[in-house]
């Protein structure tokens, strides 16, 4: 059996990741970013990737969506922020949980959980209680 091979690299997302419920429950721009982050994949940089504006305002992201969709993949487990960026310390890096990390050099990984998006839970929405008639009526 001849395998069908790509001379083209893709990013590939697992189908549990995106059949999930963690998955389901973020908005499109965060979905829109996670795709944006796997496509920088390659054997071993995991932990490595970045969400940079520079790279994202083509694909039309302003610094504020990357910052609130960065957010919202951290809080559903679908990304780890292996190292914090900023004014002369170069970019953020972030790892997907679906994958393992190789390359750990430089990195925080303390914690790290592995698919972590298993483990979100969606948080209570508040809820405008009922109104209460006082004193209550009779019928």
């Amino acid at each position: 059996m001849r395998q069908n091979k790509t001379k083209h690299p893709y990013a590939a997302i697992e189908h549990r990741v995106i059949d999930s419920d963690a998955f389901a429950d973020m908005k499109y721009s965060s979905r829109s970013l996670l795709l944006l982050i796997a496509r920088q994949l390659t054997k071993d940089n995991n932990g490595h990737l970045q969400a940079t504006f520079s790279y994202l305002r083509r694909f039309g992201f302003s610094e504020n969506t990357i910052s609130r969709a960065i957010r919202e993949l951290i809080s559903h487990g679908m990304i780890y922020r292996s190292r914090s960026g900023g004014y002369q310390l170069g970019a953020a890096q972030y790892a997907v949980t679906w994958l393992s990390i190789k390359n750990k050099k430089g990195l925080y990984l303390n914690g790290f959980v592995p698919c972590a998006w298993r483990h979100w839970t969606p948080t209570k929405k508040n809820s405008t209680p009922k109104k209460e008639v006082y004193p209550p009526q009779k019928r």
